[in-house]
Parts: structure tokens; sequence; C-alpha cells
């Protein structure tokens, strides 16, 4: 399997971030870069990450430009070739590279910046933005939540929660519920065609405070599984 080199960008990159590249067809050499990027000792498989971002960059290709479908087939691959520790994913200037230097059409398909609700601020966000904030930067939010979404090697919770978007963006609002045990379990919720937003809203509220009474960390996987389902339940019966 080969390796590339994960670099990251200084706080200067944003300057990079330029009205002709948001709207462009811009792709920044590596002399222009040389001054913002700083190696790490992170590697990931670039080479099989881009054949699928290609596949669906293709004019070819089924997935429609700045869909949700865009995501569902494209953040498994994110996780699965960008296979980092949680804690060097944390670094929001690795995305930075990834959004700003490596794959900036990728963002640009993803998040067109024609569209009405788009702004100047929020695109800028989506090649910048924080790992704190899973609706901004374009690379790292597809991480995060395939991160918290996945069962071991089987993706297929991720690539249907991305396709309930309003209802992901719910789950992940929450910092205490993004963990992968809990945001699994939530997002099996999410994607039952019959279930409610208000619903899972409430859902996601209440398991939110029983994390602060339990601590999660101590319990397996299935049983946050059945404790969710069980909460799940109760606020189905309460509220109707």
């Amino acid at each position: 399997m080969s390796e590339n080199t994960l670099y990251k960008l200084n706080e200067d990159a944003s300057t990079l971030v330029t009205e002709d590249f948001r709207t462009g067809d811009v792709q920044y050499s590596d002399a222009r870069l040389k001054a913002f990027r700083e190696a790490t000792d992170l590697t990931a498989n670039l080479d099989a990450l881009e054949q699928v971002i290609d596949w669906v960059l293709d004019e070819q290709s089924p997935v429609k430009e700045g869909t949700s479908e865009i995501e569902a087939a494209v953040a498994p691959a994110v996780r699965k070739f960008i296979d980092i520790p949680l804690r060097e994913a944390g670094d929001p200037t690795l995305w930075h590279w990834l959004a700003i230097a490596w794959k900036p059409e990728f963002v640009r398909y993803r998040w067109p910046y024609d569209d009405s609700q788009r702004t100047v601020t929020s695109m800028n966000e989506k090649f910048l933005g924080s790992t704190q904030d899973l609706y901004t930067n374009a690379f790292s939010r597809m991480w995060f939540i395939a991160e918290f979404t996945c069962d071991g090697d089987d993706y297929s919770v991720t690539e249907a929660v991305f396709k309930q978007q309003y209802r992901v963006n719910r789950i992940f609002d929450r910092m205490d519920l993004r963990r992968p045990a809990t945001g699994l379990a939530l997002s099996k919720v999410a994607i039952d065609e019959d279930a409610d937003d208000d619903l899972l809203e409430e859902t996601a509220k209440t398991v939110s405070h029983q994390w602060s009474v339990t601590a999660e960390e101590c319990l397996k996987e299935d049983t946050i599984e059945d404790i969710v389902g069980e909460i799940h339940k109760r606020v189905e019966r309460r509220t109707t």
C-alpha cells in the first residue's frame, strides 16, 4: 500500500483562500505552498483516496455536484485511507492542507460557491475551519463523522447517515456525542426512514444527559447501543 506524507499549513495559509481560489480552478504549485507548508510524521494512502475522489468528480459519475451523495461516497475512503490516531486528527491545519493544497477541486464540487446559501465566510470555512465545528472543513467533517459511525471496516451506516444530512448534523452538533459507539448507535436511529426529526433531536438530548451521569467510556459497545435504543423507545412513548 502506497503511503504519502501528510502536511499541515500555518496560519498565514488563510491568505491563499482568495476570491479567485474560491470561484476558479486554482491549484497552487509546491513552490507557492513552500512558505505555508510543514511536513508531519503522519502518512496516508492518498493515491487510493484520490481514485475515489476522481471517480466522483468525473463528468460521467452518477454523483451530482453539491449533493450529500458526494460525502456518502467519499467519507468511508477518507477515514479508511487517512488512518491516523484521533488525537492527531484533531489538528485542523492538517485538514487545511488537504482542502487547500491537495484537493481544492473536491471542496468546490461538494460545496459550490455559486450556491444561493453560500457566503464568503461559509466557503472559506470549507477550506479552513476548525475540527470542533463539523459544519466547516470539508475533509475533517467526513473523517470524524465516519470515525463516529463506522463499525470496524463496515461503513454502511456512514454512507446512509450522510444521506440524512439534517439528522447527522443534529447528532454531531453536540461535542459529548462525538464518540464512536454513541455516534454509531444514534446514527442507526437516524437512518430509519420512518424516524421523526424532532424525536431524534429529543433522543440525542436525552442521551447527552445520560452520559452526564453515566461513564460511557466504561460501557461495552453493545450495552451503549441497548441504552440508546431504550432511550429512543422511551422518548417515543413520551411524545406520542
